[in-house]
């Protein structure tokens, strides 16, 4: 068993062990493929995969780096961040008869077509990236103007020019027109998504890209000015929150330049008007990389991490990528922003704690003060990373089985590489506006998880978001492969994990559907596509949440090359992410 499944459900931190060398776990498949099913195909399904799984679990990420030019040489985008988007479509359909899903179709399709097209043409990406290794002769006017391509871009022209493909959300309420609302209409003609009126695809710069919820063909791209003028700067965050009550949007778009300013901003899911919540600068807030946000009842929180953007952000026109110009300051701490997004009173509290970077948060809740009766502490779990090894870490060439560089992330900087999962206390927060000038107070630490009990990738029941909760799904890195080993339960009221390593395979992000008749948080199932390095092939791999083993599978003909985030969206259901 020790070569196939290593699970540890009662054991202390659930310790597992394995004597399998990275070096056979083989992988490059999940970085290398280029690869798409424009036309539905069926998949073999397996085991007893519940019926209120039934819907559509839709997957985005990079579909490939790498293409051949018209004078027959490869180009290669150098980081994991940059690679060719793409989208992925499982339907789950409902069971004619019976308690449990037979027949499962996938599609995908690739959303950049001419941004590609584009590439193999020039030989060279024209726009700013996230790590891609630029060319150094290029004059410096050149490198601005090109920075600002992809800022002009927008419309219907455009829309497989974006290179967007990060998270993805149903029904965001994004104003009709902007949409391409009739196109989407006219062209969804499947009535197996009747209540997908959109989707739209989302990553680290202000640009939205909405595609076809059943071909997935791209159908229009939207800049953040779009929805409100104010919304004028090049990055926001890819993952942004959803009210779990009234459907409101929230985000925070980055304005860079001397002096940072952070616009915190919701959508109204009744009006589709956009409203800035707050408008923070000065003082101590400075631009940074931000992939997230988090949302409590009451609050909006901006967790500014050590990842701050050389002269401002204004170094990013020189790299042309935003790693090259991201520094990590050891002396500097993390800045903590708390908005409220009730009752209109801007900045209400600022926190700081010790230096550290992180993609994901989980989730966020209020609880009364411990100390100031009136007041509200708010907790969160976070999978932190001491720096920015892990950014490095995501360059192709440390990542693939077969890559030169990838013992170094196993070994030397395995430990830096890795997150450990951080519960925070914010403490005494208010309702009255306060100046970004004001003394931090400090946040403290409720406990901090072993690296190998870490899930990253982390997704937890979407019923508790805003509330208090106890379970968080995702994938674990325990240093049998270059890349993602396993999929893991943490439970942080004992402080204990449950994992579930097999041999050679990789598996992608955990997605939770609740079992309607359950009365506990983690009764239901994790929707994970794996890829079986050994077979070439990956599974869609249902498992019980609560037991952790596996319920069912259905098995492809194809790699489903590795990606980032996930939804799944059924009858009802509002999308989360």
């Amino acid at each position: 068993m020790a070569d196939e499944e290593i699970k540890a459900p009662n054991a202390p931190h659930g310790v597992t062990s394995t004597t399998s060398s990275f070096n056979d776990w083989p992988n490059d498949a999940g970085f290398e493929t280029f690869h798409e099913e424009t036309d539905p195909v069926h998949l073999k399904v397996s085991g007893r995969i519940p019926a209120y799984a039934a819907g559509i679990l839709y997957r985005t990420g990079p579909g490939g780096h790498q293409l051949t030019t018209p004078n027959n040489k490869t180009f290669a985008v150098s980081h994991w961040f940059d690679g060719f988007s793409q989208t992925h479509r499982f339907e789950l359909l409902s069971p004619s008869e019976g308690e449990f899903i037979t027949h499962i179709r996938y599609n995908s399709r690739h959303t950049c077509d001419r941004h590609v097209e584009k590439i193999r043409d020039s030989g060279e990406v024209a726009t700013v990236t996230f790590g891609q290794q630029q060319d150094p002769c290029e004059s410096f006017f050149k490198k601005v103007m090109s920075s600002f391509q992809a800022a002009t871009a927008g419309g219907d022209k455009a829309a497989s020019e974006a290179n967007v493909g990060v998270t993805i959300n149903a029904n965001l309420p994004v104003p009709g027109e902007l949409a391409g609302k009739e196109k989407v209409q006219s062209e969804s003609k499947d009535t197996s998504s009747p209540r997908i009126n959109n989707l739209w695809l989302k990553t680290d710069n202000a640009t939205l890209q909405c595609i076809n919820p059943t071909t997935l063909e791209p159908i229009h791209v939207v800049r953040q000015p779009k929805l409100h003028p104010d919304l004028k700067g090049p990055f926001t965050g890819a993952h942004s929150r959803t009210d779990p009550t009234t459907g409101d949007w929230y985000n925070y778009n980055l304005e860079i330049g001397r002096q940072a300013t952070y616009r915190v901003f919701s959508v109204s899911a009744k009006t589709g008007e956009t409203t800035v919540l707050a408008t923070l600068t000065g003082g101590p807030i400075r631009a940074a990389y931000l992939h997230s946000i988090l949302l409590t009842e009451r609050y909006v929180i901006l967790c500014i991490f050590d990842a701050y953007y050389a002269k401002g952000g204004l170094k990013v026109l020189w790299t042309r990528n935003m790693l090259d110009a991201m520094e990590f300051d050891p002396n500097k701490k993390n800045l903590w922003l708390v908005v409220d997004r009730r009752h209109g009173q801007g900045l209400v509290g600022i926190y700081e704690s010790d230096p550290s970077f992180a993609f994901h948060p989980v989730n966020a809740w209020e609880q009364a003060s411990e100390t100031e009766p009136g007041k509200v502490d708010i907790i969160t779990d976070i999978p932190t990373y001491p720096n920015l090894d892990v950014l490095k870490r995501f360059y192709y060439h440390n990542m693939k089985g077969t890559a030169p560089g990838a013992r170094n992330y196993v070994d030397g900087k395995g430990a830096t590489s890795k997150a450990s999962l951080t519960r925070f206390r914010l403490p005494n927060i208010g309702s009255t506006r306060v100046p970004p000038t004001t003394k931090p107070s400090t946040v403290s630490t409720v406990f901090t998880a072993r690296k190998e009990d870490t899930p990253e990738l982390p997704t937890f029941n979407p019923d508790y978001a805003t509330k208090p909760s106890r379970y968080i799904y995702g994938v674990c890195d325990r240093g049998n492969s270059t890349f993602l080993d396993g999929l893991i339960k943490y439970d942080t009221l004992t402080q204990t994990s449950v994992a579930r390593v097999v041999h050679a395979q990789s598996p992608g992000e955990p997605i939770f559907l609740a079992d309607p008749d359950g009365q506990d948080e983690d009764e239901g199932v994790c929707l994970s596509v794996v890829l079986d390095g050994t077979r070439g092939r990956s599974h869609l791999l249902v498992l019980d949440a609560r037991t952790w083993e596996e319920v069912g599978r259905a098995e492809m003909e194809c790699v489903v090359p590795f990606g980032f985030h996930g939804t799944h969206f059924a009858c009802g259901q509002r999308s989360m992410m």
